[in-house]
């Protein structure tokens, strides 16, 4: 059956829905203060002649500088937050029964993948139409083509609508939202890394290998921000230009329309095969974390929690199996950060390692970036999924205190953290071999440590305060991609260029610049002019005030931990 008839009932109720939730307005608030922030950065940073006047040069370097800092903010505000708005549209109504009803009633499947969809895609749409104003505004100043603004849109464009229909279609297989953001957010890591692992295939494999297949740079037009900061540069590695932008547009657009087909060929007949599984699809997908052969019973026979000790935590420990989708995504995740890895330090070591340092600084900084963001999806559910299901009131019933509930879930979540900062420390131990700097693993160690603590805190505390699923995960990685992008551009806004180190260790609030720029300096891959003792300072305090807030997040979170769920103490 074809579209009787646009908008259709089930855009305009999720439409009429979505209007009146917070979280739209608060994006676009958001948006607001990090194009104020960047935009800031960039014109406290910029120079002046004698006469405390912007030359016509300056003009030009600090237009350039507002287009790479608003496209930026732009396109990472848009990749998280259009599978954020769509990862629970199909998902969520299949845990509480509406999408069956949905197909008792006259509209087709195209009208409810197209509408949700649509209703979905409009706010991503709008935070793109609100930033291009100021986008448009930097070509006055010189140095940015009026194309290279065109394009730009068009990028943030295609992103925004890929995004979002890619996240819908796997919410159409997937039982959980946390399960779909991890993927979604999964394989945009793994495509944007797409070009720098292909790189390294390269280089460490006989050239015969690849003698037939092109070439990493083949693979640059099709990376976002490379399209939008390759033009920015007088001679960049590949030619990008309008058409090459309007091209990977057009091959976005493309390529969400199949995926909305897919969506809507396949959603009927999954939902009601999924439906009909009921417990055994929950069996199964426990028996794919559990039956992992002899990896699981050399797991068991590891120190863990006692049930007398906290039986929260020994429950989470012992009862908490990963989905098969987790095991995937994490499965990945875990093979492409051991193989690098064990690269980055046989390099290192090695008596050529030294023109590899930064190489191995970047892989240590993204391997973190990439493992914490997919723990800020993770970190929530835990006791957002026991609200959602209704298991909580059971627990809550109990003699348990809230304390030892609290606790439980908090170390159960952070239970992930100590083995994403193995393989980062072992990288920066390499790299400090250069220099003799001993502390180097201890510090970048505690460092992870301190970041993963913060974000268990913050993901169990927004999970206590929010009532929804959705909403906690999506703040939760929110404010993370916030601080992760935003480190730079503040710290640029309040230290400038220099003062004593401060412009490399203010940004180690990130965790991409802290593992990362760290790593580096304590292996002496960015000359003498950085500070070892410095920058050893600046993780000291920071892992000092991560700790601070983590505990402060925790003691907040038993605070209202009653209140909030209706305990009676």
């Amino acid at each position: 059956m074809g579209m009787r008839g646009w908008p259709s009932p089930v855009f305009a109720y999720e439409w009429l829905a979505a209007s009146r939730r917070w979280q739209g307005y608060a994006l676009r608030s958001l948006l607001v203060l990090l194009l104020l922030i960047g935009l800031s950065g960039v014109w406290l940073g910029s120079s002046t002649d004698g006469s405390g006047d912007l030359s016509v040069e300056s003009l030009a370097d600090l237009g350039r500088g507002f287009y790479a800092v608003t496209t930026l903010i732009v396109l990472g505000l848009v990749g998280l937050a259009a599978p954020a708005a769509t990862a629970g549209a199909i998902c969520q109504d299949k845990a509480r029964g509406n999408l069956i009803l949905l197909f008792a009633t006259g509209l087709t499947d195209a009208e409810i993948v197209l509408g949700k969809l649509a209703a979905r895609l409009v706010p991503v749409l709008g935070l793109i139409a609100c930033a291009a104003p100021v986008q448009v505004l930097a070509t006055l100043l010189g140095g940015v083509d009026p194309e290279m603004t065109i394009g730009a849109i068009l990028v943030c464009l295609a992103c925004g609508v890929f995004g979002c229909t890619l996240a819908l279609t796997l919410s159409i297989w997937g039982r959980r939202t946390h399960e779909v953001l991890l993927a979604t957010y999964a394989f945009g890591i793994l495509y944007l890394l797409a070009a720098p692992t292909w790189a390294g295939l390269v280089s460490t494999l006989p050239p015969w290998a690849f003698a037939r297949l092109p070439g990493y740079l083949a693979l640059m037009p099709y990376n976002p921000i490379v399209l939008v900061l390759a033009p920015l540069n007088g001679t960049p590695l590949v030619p990008v230009g309008l058409g090459t932008q309007a091209r990977f547009c057009a091959l976005g657009l493309m390529t969400s329309a199949l995926l909305a087909a897919a969506a809507t060929w396949g959603m009927r007949a999954v939902v009601i095969r999924q439906a009909g599984e009921g417990e055994a699809a929950r069996r199964a997908d426990r028996r794919a974390g559990a039956g992992l052969g002899r990896l699981a019973r050399i797991v068991r026979h590891l120190p863990s929690p006692s049930l007398d000790g906290n039986p929260v935590l020994w429950r989470e420990w012992h009862r908490r199996r990963p989905s098969r989708w987790s095991i995937a995504v994490w499965g990945l995740f875990g093979l492409l950060a051991v193989g690098f890895s064990l690269w980055a330090i046989v390099d290192a070591l090695a008596p050529a390692g030294s023109r590899s340092h930064e190489a191995g600084a970047v892989i240590g900084g993204l391997q973190v970036a990439a493992g914490l963001l997919l723990l800020s999806v993770f970190a929530p559910t835990s006791l957002a999924e026991e609200r959602q299901r209704g298991s909580l009131d059971v627990l809550l019933s109990t003699p348990l205190s809230t304390r030892s509930i609290v606790l439980g879930k908090w170390c159960g979540g952070f239970r992930g953290v100590p083995p994403l900062a193995v393989l980062p420390t072992l990288i920066a131990a390499a790299h400090a071999t250069h220099t003799g700097f001993v502390l180097a693993p201890v510090l970048i160690g505690g460092l992870i440590l301190a970041y993963g603590a913060a974000i268990t805190s913050l993901g169990l505390a927004l999970a206590t305060w929010l009532p929804r699923m959705g909403q906690a995960i999506g703040l939760t990685a929110g404010l993370y991609v916030f601080v992760s992008i935003g480190a730079l551009p503040i710290g640029s806004l309040l230290f400038g260029k220099g003062l004593g180190g401060a412009s490399d260790g203010f940004p180690a609030i990130s965790p991409f610049w802290g593992v990362g720029l760290s790593t580096a300096i304590f292996g002496g891959a960015t000359g003498p002019r950085h500070d070892i003792a410095v920058q050893a300072a600046w993780l000291t305090l920071w892992i000092v005030a991560y700790g601070l807030v983590s505990a402060g997040l925790l003691v907040a979170t038993l605070k209202t931990f009653n209140r909030c769920l209706g305990r009676i103490r």
